[in-house]
């Protein structure tokens, strides 16, 4: 028997169900039948083991342990299964797929959507994705269902209030009701805008790579991969993207670099890409500047993520991965040059605002076992002194950031401004790093007792507390990568 008839543990219930009836040679009305009969139950229909299977609906534990009993299969293994499925939410064209760390930072569907949360629910931003961004068409329920990762009653209720607002309009064609924009409305032109920039990435990111030959996998990664997920945090300035050529293909690059721009054009804002695969002559990279670059670098053939399978959508665009920093099958940033940001670096000792230093003390471990302490405190204190416990996640981005430019053999000169930290380490790994800088100036605002701003309430530090400590998980992959400056 193979691991994937067994249950692998990162499959999708829905999949382990399929390949264990296939396994054992049952249809769907076989299954049903026999569930019904274990678990006593008449009403088990064949309809719901193929909602089960299709990904539209997850078996609360009760039904799992009874198809533990007819599949054959250990109730662990499904239970594992059920929680890849709940993460695995869709929004128009793209596909969570990762695992979410373990700190718990990724949130359901029907959360509070951190990419854009003035949206009730990431459902209702799903809607507004799909049909602002295909004003020519009319969705179902169920469509609309598919695309933004929520049940046909959550998709109902959002639909009818999103009709009385007058932003969709419906008709009925037979027992189908049928949504679309109101395209005739004046505030339908600015809300599109918001949902272009935020949630219509992925389908204009795979509408624009997908018509390249040889792109075998999109994978969006970076800020916007962790504002999807439901990470907190600032706006992504950069959409960045991860793309894998087939087995016996390589994209050319000035076709890449011109989808990129059409895409740039689209979102109104930059977007950043690389081929990970086979490099044919070496590593490439266009010149730095704002415009769209191309990293060519090698990377293992098979990835983790590649599998976990993601249900066929409707339609021939290419589902889009999504894929956080933190779980990602990130390349590895050990190139051999160094990172971004190194003119940056070249100012700021040039200013005497960095020095340079080498020996022992040239480790990062220090400084993230001691911000990983500090986010431990955090969570103890946080219900008892909440401007206590935001002090210290404060103080955890900022050893983060110097832990990272410990590596490097860089440390902030004797009276430097206090932005050297966040200047440095944001240029080199990029704007998801942001928090170092939030959260000194939020810091330095808590130090003066008057006013408004110095304010801070658990959820202030809820929210904190899972953003930075996947910047410590990161900084601990990052840094034995890192090579000394100079």
């Amino acid at each position: 028997m193979n691991a994937e008839s067994h249950g692998d543990p990162d499959l999708p219930i829905g999949q382990m169900i399929r390949s264990a009836r296939q396994r054992l040679r049952m249809s769907q009305y076989t299954l049903a039948d026999r569930l019904a009969a274990v678990s006593g139950k008449p009403t088990m229909g064949r309809d719901r083991v193929a909602r089960w299977e299709r990904g539209r609906q997850v078996p609360r534990r009760e039904w799992r342990q009874w198809l533990a009993v007819v599949l054959e299969v250990p109730a662990d293994r499904l239970d594992a299964g059920a929680a890849v499925a709940r993460r695995q939410s869709r929004l128009g064209h793209a596909a969570a797929v990762t695992p979410p760390p373990q700190n718990g930072t990724a949130r359901r569907p029907q959360g509070t959507p951190a990419l854009l949360p003035v949206f009730r629910s990431r459902v209702q931003a799903g809607i507004l994705a799909a049909t602002l961004l295909n004003p020519d068409r009319a969705f179902s329920l169920t469509e609309l269902a598919e695309h933004a990762g929520g049940s046909l009653a959550s998709v109902s209720k959002e639909a009818k209030l999103l009709e009385d607002a007058g932003i969709l309009v419906r008709r009925n064609d037979g027992a189908i009701r049928l949504m679309r924009a109101a395209t005739d409305r004046a505030t339908i032109a600015p809300l599109t805008e918001l949902i272009r920039g935020t949630y219509g990435v992925p389908q204009i990111v795979g509408e624009e790579f997908g018509r390249v030959a040889g792109v075998a996998r999109i994978a969006l990664t970076g800020t916007w991969a962790e504002r999807f997920t439901g990470v907190v945090g600032p706006e992504p300035d950069v959409i960045q993207v991860r793309l894998t050529p087939d087995e016996h293909h390589t994209p050319g690059r000035p076709e890449l670099v011109a989808a990129a721009r059409r895409a740039e054009r689209r979102l109104r804002r930059r977007v950043a890409f690389a081929l990970i695969g086979r490099p044919e002559n070496g590593a490439h990279r266009a010149p730095a500047g704002r415009g769209p670059h191309l990293a060519l670098r090698t990377a293992p053939r098979t990835h983790q993520l590649e599998r976990v399978r993601i249900p066929r959508q409707r339609g021939s665009l290419p589902v889009v991965h999504v894929a956080p920093p933190a779980a990602a099958d990130c390349v590895s940033a050990g190139t051999g040059t160094w990172p971004a940001g190194a003119d940056v670096v070249a100012e700021l000792l040039a200013g005497n605002r960095l020095e340079l230093f080498s020996g022992p003390a040239a480790d990062a471990r220090p400084y993230l076992d001691l911000a990983a302490h500090h986010l431990t405190a955090a969570e103890d204190v946080m219900a008892a002194s909440a401007g206590s416990a935001f002090v210290l996640v404060c103080q955890a981005a900022q050893l983060v950031g110097c832990g990272l430019l410990a590596a490097q053999g860089l440390r902030p000169a004797p009276g430097a401004d206090g932005d050297v930290v966040g200047r440095c380490v944001i240029a080199q790994f990029g704007d998801r790093f942001g928090h170092l800088e939030l959260l000194r100036q939020r810091q330095l605002s808590l130090g003066r007792p008057v006013g408004r701003d110095n304010r801070v309430t658990v959820a202030d530090v809820g929210a904190a507390l899972p953003a930075v400590r996947s910047l410590v998980d990161e900084a601990r992959i990052l840094a034995p990568q890192l090579d000394l400056f100079g």
